[in-house]
């Protein structure tokens, strides 16, 4: 949600209160939605990227 009337500074300061693990479940999340959804073309240009760097 974002709340327009908040600072930048205030704005990472709430994200800063969410705890690790709660943003690694998320972040695990995030990813398990992108490989499920990709297409072929795209798995192949982020295994790719993944070589390369």
């Amino acid at each position: 949600m974002i709340f327009e009337w908040e600072t930048e500074e205030e704005r990472l300061l709430r994200f800063m209160k969410i705890p690790p693990k709660k943003k690694l479940e998320w972040l695990r999340q995030m990813h398990e939605f992108m490989v499920k959804c990709s297409s072929r073309r795209t798995k192949l240009i982020r295994r790719e990227l993944r070589k390369t760097h």
